[in-house]
Protein backbone atom coordinates (compact mmCIF):
# COMPACT_ATOMS: atom_id res chain seq x y z
CA UNK A 1 0.00 0.00 0.00
CA UNK A 2 1.31 3.42 -0.94
CA UNK A 3 1.89 5.92 1.85
CA UNK A 4 -0.08 9.08 1.20
CA UNK A 5 1.75 12.36 1.83
CA UNK A 6 -0.06 15.71 1.82
CA UNK A 7 2.12 18.77 1.23
CA UNK A 8 0.64 22.03 2.55
CA UNK A 9 1.29 25.46 1.08
CA UNK A 10 0.18 28.51 3.05
CA UNK A 11 0.73 30.64 -0.06
CA UNK A 12 -1.66 30.45 -3.04
CA UNK A 13 -0.86 28.00 -5.83
CA UNK A 14 -1.18 28.73 -9.54
CA UNK A 15 -2.52 26.17 -12.01
CA UNK A 16 -0.62 25.91 -15.32
CA UNK A 17 -0.74 23.43 -18.22
CA UNK A 18 2.36 21.82 -16.70
CA UNK A 19 0.78 21.52 -13.23
CA UNK A 20 0.85 23.55 -10.03
CA UNK A 21 3.39 26.33 -9.54
CA UNK A 22 3.92 29.32 -7.25
CA UNK A 23 5.60 32.71 -7.37
CA UNK A 24 7.20 31.83 -4.03
CA UNK A 25 10.52 30.05 -4.46
CA UNK A 26 10.15 28.29 -1.11
CA UNK A 27 6.86 26.74 -2.24
CA UNK A 28 8.38 25.43 -5.46
CA UNK A 29 11.67 24.21 -3.97
CA UNK A 30 10.33 22.90 -0.68
CA UNK A 31 6.92 21.52 -1.70
CA UNK A 32 6.06 21.30 -5.39
CA UNK A 33 9.32 19.92 -6.80
CA UNK A 34 9.92 17.23 -4.14
CA UNK A 35 6.23 16.26 -4.12
CA UNK A 36 6.35 15.69 -7.88
CA UNK A 37 9.59 13.69 -7.60
CA UNK A 38 8.43 11.47 -4.74
CA UNK A 39 7.78 7.98 -6.07
CA UNK A 40 7.87 4.32 -5.16
CA UNK A 41 5.85 3.60 -2.05
CA UNK A 42 4.74 7.23 -1.72
CA UNK A 43 1.84 9.12 -3.23
CA UNK A 44 1.83 12.93 -3.05
CA UNK A 45 -0.90 15.54 -2.98
CA UNK A 46 -0.30 19.31 -2.67
CA UNK A 47 -2.97 21.56 -1.15
CA UNK A 48 -3.30 25.22 -0.23
CA UNK A 49 -4.68 26.29 3.14
CA UNK A 50 -6.04 29.82 3.22
CA UNK A 51 -6.22 32.01 6.31
CA UNK A 52 -9.47 31.67 8.20
CA UNK A 53 -10.08 28.03 7.32
CA UNK A 54 -12.25 26.14 9.82
CA UNK A 55 -9.94 23.80 11.72
CA UNK A 56 -12.54 21.09 12.24
CA UNK A 57 -13.43 21.00 8.56
CA UNK A 58 -9.77 21.36 7.67
CA UNK A 59 -8.77 18.15 9.43
CA UNK A 60 -11.04 16.21 7.08
CA UNK A 61 -8.97 17.35 4.10
CA UNK A 62 -6.20 15.10 5.42
CA UNK A 63 -8.34 11.98 5.55
CA UNK A 64 -6.20 8.94 4.76
CA UNK A 65 -2.87 10.80 4.96
CA UNK A 66 0.02 8.94 6.53
CA UNK A 67 2.16 12.08 6.69
CA UNK A 68 1.73 15.83 6.26
CA UNK A 69 4.47 18.31 5.33
CA UNK A 70 3.76 21.90 6.38
CA UNK A 71 5.52 24.48 4.24
CA UNK A 72 6.65 27.97 5.15
CA UNK A 73 4.19 30.11 7.11
CA UNK A 74 3.01 33.13 5.12
CA UNK A 75 0.66 36.06 5.61
CA UNK A 76 -1.84 35.84 8.49
CA UNK A 77 -0.46 32.44 9.52
CA UNK A 78 2.76 34.10 10.65
CA UNK A 79 0.77 35.94 13.30
CA UNK A 80 -1.35 32.97 14.42
CA UNK A 81 0.44 31.15 17.21
CA UNK A 82 -2.45 28.77 17.90
CA UNK A 83 -4.36 27.73 14.79
CA UNK A 84 -1.65 25.71 13.02
CA UNK A 85 -0.24 24.00 16.17
CA UNK A 86 -3.82 23.03 17.08
CA UNK A 87 -4.26 21.52 13.62
CA UNK A 88 -1.02 19.57 14.09
CA UNK A 89 -2.17 18.17 17.41
CA UNK A 90 -5.50 17.08 15.87
CA UNK A 91 -3.72 15.32 13.01
CA UNK A 92 -1.23 13.58 15.27
CA UNK A 93 -4.07 12.41 17.50
CA UNK A 94 -5.40 10.60 14.45
CA UNK A 95 -2.04 8.91 13.86
CA UNK A 96 -0.79 11.20 11.10
CA UNK A 97 2.88 12.18 11.17
CA UNK A 98 3.44 15.91 10.67
CA UNK A 99 6.66 17.57 9.52
CA UNK A 100 7.33 21.31 9.62
CA UNK A 101 9.72 22.74 7.05
CA UNK A 102 11.85 25.80 7.84
CA UNK A 103 13.91 27.80 5.35
CA UNK A 104 14.28 31.09 7.29
CA UNK A 105 15.17 32.18 10.82
CA UNK A 106 12.20 34.09 12.19
CA UNK A 107 12.25 32.56 15.67
CA UNK A 108 12.92 35.79 17.57
CA UNK A 109 10.83 38.01 15.29
CA UNK A 110 8.18 39.87 17.29
CA UNK A 111 5.40 39.06 14.81
CA UNK A 112 6.38 35.68 13.41
CA UNK A 113 8.44 34.17 16.22
CA UNK A 114 5.56 32.83 18.30
CA UNK A 115 4.10 30.74 15.50
CA UNK A 116 7.52 29.48 14.39
CA UNK A 117 8.47 28.35 17.91
CA UNK A 118 5.10 26.82 18.75
CA UNK A 119 5.00 24.78 15.56
CA UNK A 120 8.51 23.37 16.07
CA UNK A 121 7.45 21.86 19.39
CA UNK A 122 4.29 20.01 18.33
CA UNK A 123 5.29 18.31 15.07
CA UNK A 124 6.62 14.79 14.60
CA UNK A 125 9.73 16.06 12.83
CA UNK A 126 11.44 19.24 11.65
CA UNK A 127 13.15 19.81 8.30
CA UNK A 128 15.51 22.71 7.54
CA UNK A 129 17.07 23.84 4.28
CA UNK A 130 20.62 24.27 5.64
CA UNK A 131 22.88 22.89 8.35
CA UNK A 132 23.24 26.41 9.78
CA UNK A 133 19.50 26.63 10.31
CA UNK A 134 19.40 23.12 11.80
CA UNK A 135 21.97 24.22 14.38
CA UNK A 136 19.68 27.08 15.41
CA UNK A 137 16.75 24.69 15.77
CA UNK A 138 18.40 23.08 18.79
CA UNK A 139 17.25 26.10 20.81
CA UNK A 140 13.63 25.69 19.73
CA UNK A 141 12.87 21.98 19.55
CA UNK A 142 13.99 18.78 21.22
CA UNK A 143 12.74 16.76 18.26
CA UNK A 144 14.63 15.26 15.35
CA UNK A 145 15.84 17.73 12.72
CA UNK A 146 16.59 16.71 9.13
CA UNK A 147 18.56 18.87 6.69
CA UNK A 148 17.26 18.78 3.11
CA UNK A 149 18.59 21.22 0.55
CA UNK A 150 16.62 22.92 -2.23
CA UNK A 151 16.49 21.11 -5.59
CA UNK A 152 17.23 22.80 -8.90
CA UNK A 153 14.42 23.59 -11.33
CA UNK A 154 14.35 23.21 -15.07
CA UNK A 155 16.73 21.63 -17.55
CA UNK A 156 20.51 21.70 -17.41
CA UNK A 157 21.99 24.14 -19.95
CA UNK A 158 25.47 24.20 -21.53
CA UNK A 159 28.05 26.24 -19.68
CA UNK A 160 29.18 29.57 -21.08
CA UNK A 161 31.48 32.33 -19.85
CA UNK A 162 32.04 35.96 -20.82
CA UNK A 163 31.96 36.21 -24.61
CA UNK A 164 31.55 39.96 -25.14
CA UNK A 165 32.07 43.39 -23.64
CA UNK A 166 30.40 44.68 -21.61
CA UNK A 167 29.89 41.60 -19.45
CA UNK A 168 26.16 41.14 -18.84
CA UNK A 169 25.54 40.49 -15.15
CA UNK A 170 22.23 39.32 -13.68
CA UNK A 171 20.94 39.67 -10.14
CA UNK A 172 17.66 37.95 -9.27
CA UNK A 173 15.86 37.35 -6.01
CA UNK A 174 13.06 38.19 -3.63
CA UNK A 175 12.46 41.88 -2.96
CA UNK A 176 13.51 41.20 0.63
CA UNK A 177 17.03 40.69 -0.73
CA UNK A 178 17.24 44.06 -2.48
CA UNK A 179 19.10 45.44 0.51
CA UNK A 180 22.02 43.11 -0.25
CA UNK A 181 22.81 45.03 -3.43
CA UNK A 182 24.44 47.75 -1.35
CA UNK A 183 27.17 45.25 -0.41
CA UNK A 184 27.96 44.24 -3.97
CA UNK A 185 27.21 46.98 -6.50
CA UNK A 186 29.81 49.46 -5.14
CA UNK A 187 32.46 46.72 -5.33
CA UNK A 188 31.63 46.09 -8.98
CA UNK A 189 31.76 49.83 -9.72
CA UNK A 190 35.38 49.91 -8.56
CA UNK A 191 36.46 47.74 -11.50
CA UNK A 192 34.12 49.10 -14.19
CA UNK A 193 37.02 50.79 -15.95
CA UNK A 194 38.97 47.56 -16.27
CA UNK A 195 36.00 45.24 -16.87
CA UNK A 196 33.00 46.97 -18.47
CA UNK A 197 29.69 45.43 -17.44
CA UNK A 198 25.94 45.95 -17.22
CA UNK A 199 23.59 44.70 -14.50
CA UNK A 200 20.00 43.52 -14.88
CA UNK A 201 17.97 43.42 -11.67
CA UNK A 202 15.16 40.84 -11.70
CA UNK A 203 12.58 40.81 -8.93
CA UNK A 204 8.93 41.68 -8.29
CA UNK A 205 7.95 45.19 -9.41
CA UNK A 206 7.00 47.93 -7.00
CA UNK A 207 9.78 47.53 -4.44
CA UNK A 208 12.17 50.15 -5.87
CA UNK A 209 14.40 48.10 -8.16
CA UNK A 210 12.98 49.92 -11.19
CA UNK A 211 14.52 53.18 -9.99
CA UNK A 212 18.01 51.84 -9.34
CA UNK A 213 19.68 53.57 -12.30
CA UNK A 214 21.67 52.93 -14.36
CA UNK A 215 20.78 49.27 -13.98
CA UNK A 216 18.16 47.58 -16.09
CA UNK A 217 15.04 46.22 -14.38
CA UNK A 218 13.09 43.17 -15.48
CA UNK A 219 10.00 41.80 -13.70
CA UNK A 220 10.49 38.32 -12.28
CA UNK A 221 8.59 35.22 -13.35
CA UNK A 222 9.71 31.63 -13.73
CA UNK A 223 9.78 31.81 -17.56
CA UNK A 224 11.42 35.27 -17.52
CA UNK A 225 14.15 34.02 -15.19
CA UNK A 226 14.93 31.17 -17.55
CA UNK A 227 15.28 33.62 -20.42
CA UNK A 228 17.41 36.05 -18.40
CA UNK A 229 19.80 33.30 -17.32
CA UNK A 230 20.38 32.36 -20.95
CA UNK A 231 20.92 35.99 -21.97
CA UNK A 232 23.40 36.92 -19.22
CA UNK A 233 27.12 36.13 -18.96
CA UNK A 234 27.28 35.70 -15.17
CA UNK A 235 25.13 35.93 -12.05
CA UNK A 236 25.99 38.06 -9.01
CA UNK A 237 24.73 37.19 -5.52
CA UNK A 238 25.77 39.85 -3.02
CA UNK A 239 24.87 39.46 0.63
CA UNK A 240 26.00 40.21 4.17
CA UNK A 241 27.69 37.08 5.52
CA UNK A 242 27.76 38.63 9.00
CA UNK A 243 23.96 38.93 9.19
CA UNK A 244 22.65 35.82 11.02
CA UNK A 245 19.38 35.98 9.06
CA UNK A 246 21.31 35.78 5.77
CA UNK A 247 23.78 33.18 7.05
CA UNK A 248 21.13 30.44 7.15
CA UNK A 249 20.02 30.94 3.53
CA UNK A 250 20.05 27.99 1.15
CA UNK A 251 22.22 27.89 -2.00
CA UNK A 252 19.28 27.77 -4.44
CA UNK A 253 20.21 30.91 -6.41
CA UNK A 254 23.78 29.69 -6.76
CA UNK A 255 22.82 26.19 -7.88
CA UNK A 256 20.06 27.48 -10.17
CA UNK A 257 22.52 29.73 -12.01
CA UNK A 258 25.22 27.07 -12.39
CA UNK A 259 22.62 24.51 -13.54
CA UNK A 260 21.63 27.03 -16.22
CA UNK A 261 25.29 27.13 -17.32
CA UNK A 262 26.23 30.50 -15.87
CA UNK A 263 29.17 31.52 -13.71
CA UNK A 264 28.36 32.84 -10.22
CA UNK A 265 30.04 35.63 -8.24
CA UNK A 266 28.88 35.47 -4.62
CA UNK A 267 29.66 36.74 -1.17
CA UNK A 268 30.70 34.03 1.33
CA UNK A 269 27.48 32.84 2.94
CA UNK A 270 28.00 29.37 4.48
CA UNK A 271 25.90 27.63 1.83
CA UNK A 272 27.85 29.36 -0.95
CA UNK A 273 31.24 28.59 0.54
CA UNK A 274 30.46 24.90 0.17
CA UNK A 275 30.11 25.53 -3.59
CA UNK A 276 33.12 27.84 -4.01
CA UNK A 277 34.88 25.41 -6.36
CA UNK A 278 32.04 25.84 -8.84
CA UNK A 279 32.07 29.64 -9.08
CA UNK A 280 33.78 32.56 -7.35
CA UNK A 281 33.06 33.17 -3.66
CA UNK A 282 34.75 35.96 -1.72
CA UNK A 283 34.49 39.26 0.11
CA UNK A 284 34.93 41.52 -2.95
CA UNK A 285 32.73 40.88 -5.99
CA UNK A 286 34.81 43.35 -8.00
CA UNK A 287 37.82 41.12 -7.49
CA UNK A 288 35.68 38.19 -8.60
CA UNK A 289 34.67 39.99 -11.79
CA UNK A 290 38.33 40.71 -12.57
CA UNK A 291 39.13 37.03 -12.06
CA UNK A 292 36.29 35.95 -14.34
CA UNK A 293 37.43 38.28 -17.13
CA UNK A 294 40.92 36.82 -17.07
CA UNK A 295 40.18 33.14 -16.52
CA UNK A 296 37.54 32.09 -19.02
CA UNK A 297 38.77 28.51 -19.43
CA UNK A 298 38.96 27.83 -15.68
CA UNK A 299 35.57 29.49 -15.18
CA UNK A 300 33.98 27.14 -17.71
CA UNK A 301 35.57 24.14 -16.01
CA UNK A 302 34.15 25.28 -12.68
CA UNK A 303 30.67 25.50 -14.19
CA UNK A 304 31.01 22.00 -15.61
CA UNK A 305 32.25 20.58 -12.30
CA UNK A 306 29.40 22.38 -10.58
CA UNK A 307 26.79 20.87 -12.85
CA UNK A 308 28.14 17.39 -12.15
CA UNK A 309 27.97 18.05 -8.40
CA UNK A 310 24.45 19.47 -8.69
CA UNK A 311 23.28 16.36 -10.52
CA UNK A 312 24.58 14.27 -7.61
CA UNK A 313 23.37 16.46 -4.73
CA UNK A 314 20.63 18.85 -5.84
CA UNK A 315 18.54 17.05 -8.46
CA UNK A 316 14.80 16.59 -7.72
CA UNK A 317 15.32 12.83 -7.55
CA UNK A 318 18.11 13.08 -4.96
CA UNK A 319 16.24 15.67 -2.87
CA UNK A 320 13.06 13.58 -3.00
CA UNK A 321 15.08 10.67 -1.63
CA UNK A 322 16.07 12.80 1.36
CA UNK A 323 12.42 13.70 1.90
CA UNK A 324 11.48 10.00 1.89
CA UNK A 325 13.95 9.39 4.70
CA UNK A 326 12.67 12.35 6.72
CA UNK A 327 9.07 11.23 6.26
CA UNK A 328 9.93 7.68 7.34
CA UNK A 329 11.67 9.03 10.45
CA UNK A 330 8.67 11.21 11.32
CA UNK A 331 6.27 8.29 10.91
CA UNK A 332 8.41 6.21 13.26
CA UNK A 333 8.47 9.06 15.79
CA UNK A 334 4.69 9.39 15.51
Amino acid sequence: MKRRVVWVSFSPLEKTPAGWTSRMASVRYRLLVPAAALDGEYESKVIHIAAGANRRTLVERFQGAHAVVLGKLFGPFKQDAEQIPALVEALRARGTAVLADYSDDHFIDRVQGGAYRALANVVSGVVTSTAALAALMKDYTAGHVSVITDPVEGAQRPGRVVSRSPCRLLWFGNVQNLDTLKYGLPQLEQVAGAVPYTVTLMTAPGAGAEAMAPHRFRAWSVPALGEALQECDAVVIPSNPYDPLKAVKSPNRFTEAVWAGRFVLAHPLPAYQELADFGWVGEDLGEGLRWLAGNADEALQRIQRGQAAIAERFSPRVVAGAWKEAIRDAMQMQ
